[in-house]
């Protein structure tokens, strides 16, 4: 027997083993991720059937800003009678209430969901912004272990629970990122629309401007000025106007209340707020975290869209803004899943060191939930951009990227 066929033979064993493993290893993740899933359902029901107040958590304060709004237009910057109208709806609040800090735009979403009785309403919003988020996040991949893993990641169990917006905003950011080489005006409108939280835009003029897209760009724009118009159409003429004087009175209320919002805020300055540092270490802190944020995002983008280039926007828009919430966190696993799914197809090892930090932050998130984990959150967001930049991976900086498209020039 010749030795080529001797060393051909040999080498079957080996291969059929490798595969086995690998068919092993795929089918423990996905009982895992099963039973995860199942448990963030289980766990879902029971907190509903608890009888929790307000009904639905915060989705009940978005569900009455869409009833207010198409009562009392631009009263819905008044917070004494916001608050008195959300008692009429809920005695349970007491004294309490939610005011309203969004932009207008926001409205034009809450408030159809104002005219549906509240249970329908939280259906409908959660259920359709998560078929949002995975159809962004994975296209037409989404039945896959990818999307199983977007099901059972505690970010998608704490944004079901507190009923926020995070599965929305993490659609249109990730969906815009996608979209912009082959789509920049559909891109940019996506983008947008994202203005809705403007603490998560501040990263998109770099990812534009660093991928020449020029059309994007425009688009943007012009769908903000759009919706802007819509809004005022629409709702009241003066709205505008009274979201921007009601502004500082909203800082200054979350200012006075931004001890109990610390534990839930996996930011670097509500970490130091809560160590009782001085506040302008925390500015100081944050604005160098954010600077370098910048500049690894415009530099990943100046060398093309990549899935790493994405992820890398996704983590970094927690970390780069002052003010998030563990329910914006549906973002960062969105950039995971895209980041980990292109390695995998492409039969690249995931990095160790990032598995060990997700499965770490995962704890993390849910522990903030009722207790308060000061700075541990950007401690591991910030890790974990780093090592997604490649920082810790000599050879990952040196070998070709996963996924490129060019940018889209003009």
């Amino acid at each position: 027997m010749a030795p080529n066929t001797l060393a051909s033979t040999s080498s079957m064993p080996v291969s059929a083993s490798a595969a086995h493993r690998t068919t092993r290893d795929r089918r423990a993740v996905l009982i895992l991720l099963i039973a995860v899933a199942l448990y963030n359902g289980a766990y879902l029901v029971s907190w509903a059937l608890s009888s929790p107040q307000p009904a639905f958590g915060d989705f009940f304060g978005l569900w009455s800003f869409g009833k207010f709004a198409a009562l009392s237009g631009a009263g819905i910057y008044d917070p004494v009678a916001l608050a008195r109208y959300q008692q009429t709806l809920d005695p349970a609040l007491g004294g309490g209430g939610f005011p309203y800090p969004y932009p207008p735009t926001f409205l034009l979403v809450l408030i159809p969901l104002g005219m549906l009785a509240l249970p329908v309403a939280y259906v409908c919003w959660i259920s359709v912004t998560f078929a949002l988020y995975g159809l962004a996040t994975l296209g037409r991949d989404w039945r896959s272990l990818s999307g199983l893993a977007l099901l059972a990641a505690p970010t998608t169990l704490i944004n079901a629970i507190t009923g926020q917006n995070g599965f929305l905003s993490a659609a249109l950011l990730i969906g815009g990122l996608r979209l912009l080489a082959r789509h920049p005006v559909i891109a940019g409108s996506l983008l947008g629309l994202l203005a809705y939280k403007p603490q998560f835009v501040l990263l998109m003029p770099v990812v534009l401007l660093a991928s020449r897209n020029w059309r994007a760009i425009l688009s943007a724009v012009a769908m903000t000025a759009i919706v802007g118009v819509v809004t005022s159409a629409a709702i009241d003429p003066l709205i505008w106007l009274q979201w921007i004087t009601g502004f500082p009175s909203y800082q200054a209320q979350l200012g006075a209340n931004q001890a109990s919002l610390d534990h839930m805020m996996p930011t670097v300055i509500a970490g130091l707020h809560a160590l009782g540092a001085p506040p302008p270490v925390g500015v100081v802190i944050q604005l160098v975290l954010s600077c370098s944020i910048v500049v690894m995002v415009w530099d990943a983008w100046r060398r093309g869209m990549t899935d790493q280039a994405i992820a890398l926007v996704a983590v970094g828009s927690v970390l780069a803004t002052p003010y998030a919430m563990i329910y914006d966190m549906p973002m960062v696993a969105a950039g995971i899943a895209i980041h980990w799914k292109a390695r995998s197809d492409a039969g690249e090892p995931i990095a160790p060191l990032e598995i060990g930090l997700v499965i770490a932050l995962s704890a993390c998130l849910l522990a903030m939930i009722g207790h308060s984990v000061p700075l541990a959150a950007p401690l591991l967001l910030t890790l974990l951009a780093l090592s997604i930049g490649g920082m810790f991976d000599r050879s990952g900086r040196t070998a070709p990227a996963l996924n490129v498209l060019p940018p889209a020039a003009g």
